[in-house]
This record gives C-alpha cells, sequence and structure tokens, in this order.
C-alpha cells in the first residue's frame, strides 16, 4: 500500500529541517567535551576530545591547540589554533596525525581554516610548540 503523498511530504520536511538541527547539536556536544590537559612551555593550551580506544594500544582522539600568540609554523601564515584527528601508538609512543586543520582569525575574529592537511611530519615537535609528549601520555592513559 503506498504512502500517503501528503505523510510523505511531511516527513520529508521534517527531515529537511531537523537534520541541520541534529548536526548542529552533535557539533556544540563535541565542542564541549574538550578537556584540557596542559599547557606547553610557551604557554599553548593543549586539549583533547573523543578518545577512542581501538585496540590495546592503540587510540585515536582529536586534539586542539590553542596558541598564547599567533604563531608561524611551517605549513603557512601565522596561526591561532591547530585541530588534528591524531591515532596514538601506545607501545611505540608514536602520534601519527591523519587530518590536521589549522586555523586563523579572519576581520571579524572568527576561525577559519586556513590550512588542511593529511600529512604532518611536525606534528607535536618543537616546530609547532612541543606538545606530543603531553598528547600521548595523557591519552594513552585513558580507557585502560
Amino acid at each position: 500500500m503506498p504512502a500517503h503523498p501528503v505523510r510523505r511530504t511531511v516527513f520529508i520536511a521534517a527531515v529537511v529541517v531537523l537534520a541541520p538541527l541534529a548536526i548542529v547539536s552533535l557539533a556544540l556536544r563535541a565542542t564541549s567535551e574538550w578537556q584540557t590537559i596542559g599547557q606547553t612551555q610557551n604557554g599553548d593550551i593543549v586539549a583533547i576530545s573523543s578518545v577512542r580506544v581501538l585496540k590495546k594500544d592503540l587510540r585515536v582522539a582529536l586534539v586542539r591547540i590553542d596558541y598564547k600568540h599567533p604563531t608561524q609554523l611551517p605549513q603557512g601564515p601565522p596561526f591561532v589554533q591547530l585541530r588534528a584527528r591524531v591515532h596514538f601508538n601506545c607501545t611505540t609512543g608514536v602520534a601519527t596525525p591523519t587530518t590536521v586543520w589549522f586555523y586563523s582569525r579572519d576581520r571579524n575574529g572568527r576561525f577559519v581554516v586556513t590550512h588542511k592537511a593529511v600529512h604532518d611530519s611536525q606534528f607535536g615537535q618543537e616546530s609547532e610548540g612541543g606538545f606530543a609528549e603531553m598528547l600521548s601520555h595523557s591519552v594513552c592513559s585513558q580507557g585502560k
């Protein structure tokens, strides 16, 4: 028996209206879950979110670095924030980003992605703030 056309139209309209609201609420929920784990020697704030255990010694997490001062990095113009999805091997201590977003501020003060990378050989090293060891320790201590 075919669905009534009016019901189908109402259903489609509800999906069109509610889907963006669900996405926005998930994004807000994810941003509220950031856990500050410390600061670098330069005063940059290091935070993590959404830590998941993949296997016994493998983790994945979202990482955020809020630079105290706009920071000139090898990837481009001065950045105020770095965010990354990172795989951690807790046996070797290696942190490998799968995607990295570098943020600047626009003229209105809003964060804007000014560079995206799928490979970052300097991730967490001194040139980016020296936060790799702090991240690995914090992420690998979760989910044990």
